[in-house]
């Protein structure tokens, strides 16, 4: 997933809602997402209308390549000679590329909060990180580098945020709901200009709070797959021992090696996720629906 990435995930759900609960201000309300499936419907027409345009290409160009620095990883459970350890992963630097090979698809409602996000690829994306590695019980640090090449991917997010839409009987002067025909229109000015920053602001001022709580991806191919660890103590000697058989030859037979992968890329990358939101988007949450 992508800066841009985030930002489709964390903005682009919120902008649909007219149908709403939960008095927030004598103006505002908050949105039930399960109330307002019929906006959910609309928005997976625009998307493709979106796609069909070819105007995802130009939305993801300014963020590919992505870099990202310093970012806290969640931990990892490791075997490590017959004893559990934790394994504290932090990210130095991450490039991502082929970002443009991207292509949202449909939005599907989960909870009154809730709603997953689903994207392919139909390229190639790499991940090329530089890391440090602390296994917390010894106190011990190295570093480590990660080089992750995958064609025709699939990937899907479950993202909850509370966002504010207007109360029953606002006037329009005061506050208006962002439709998908708002959208659409926006985004067709947006695609000429190359320029998509007044539309993300609009969404994300309507936001109070928003967090990934889950990621799932699968892949037809692995291309690239390569970790190494600096193994000059006796405990990363081990543990790089351990990685020598992961490989795209393995990930490509889609066995063990396969799913201790996508099992650890699963669980790492809402953190990565939330770290971009609170970096990036979570300063222009206005936690309002009116208008400026």
């Amino acid at each position: 997933m992508t800066k841009f990435a985030a930002h489709i995930a964390t903005a682009t759900l919120f902008a649909f809602a007219s149908t709403t609960v939960a008095a927030a201000t004598d103006n505002c309300v908050l949105v039930d997402f399960t109330a307002v499936a019929s906006q959910f419907e609309d928005l997976n027409t625009a998307i493709d209308l979106v796609k069909s345009a070819k105007a995802v290409d130009s939305m993801f160009a300014k963020y590919d390549p992505l870099v990202v620095k310093d970012i806290t990883l969640a931990n990892v459970q490791f075997d490590l000679l017959g004893q559990k350890v934790t394994i504290v992963p932090t990210i130095d630097l991450l490039n991502v590329s082929g970002l443009t090979t991207i292509v949202p698809q449909h939005f599907n409602v989960t909870s009154p909060t809730g709603v997953d996000i689903g994207a392919y690829s139909d390229g190639e994306v790499s991940v090329d990180a530089a890391l440090s590695v602390t296994v917390k019980e010894l106190d011990a640090s190295t570093s480590a580098h990660a080089k992750i090449g995958l064609k025709k991917s699939t990937l899907k997010a479950n993202v909850e945020a509370n966002v504010y839409a207007c109360a029953p009987g606002v006037p329009d002067s005061q506050c208006s709901n962002m439709t998908v025909m708002d959208f659409e229109t926006q985004v067709v000015g947006a695609t000429a200009s190359k320029n998509y920053d007044s539309i993300l602001e609009n969404v994300l001022r309507r936001v109070k709070d928003s967090s990934v709580k889950s990621f799932a991806l699968d892949f037809e191919k692995a291309c690239a797959f390569d970790i190494s660890v600096d193994s000059s103590s006796f405990a990363f000697a081990s543990i790089s021992s351990l990685l020598e058989h992961f490989s795209a030859a393995e990930l490509n037979k889609k066995g063990d090696v396969y799913d201790t992968v996508v099992s650890t890329i699963n669980d790492q990358v809402p953190a990565l996720l939330n770290d971009l939101v609170n970096s990036t988007l979570k300063q222009s949450f206005g936690a309002t629906c009116l208008s400026e």
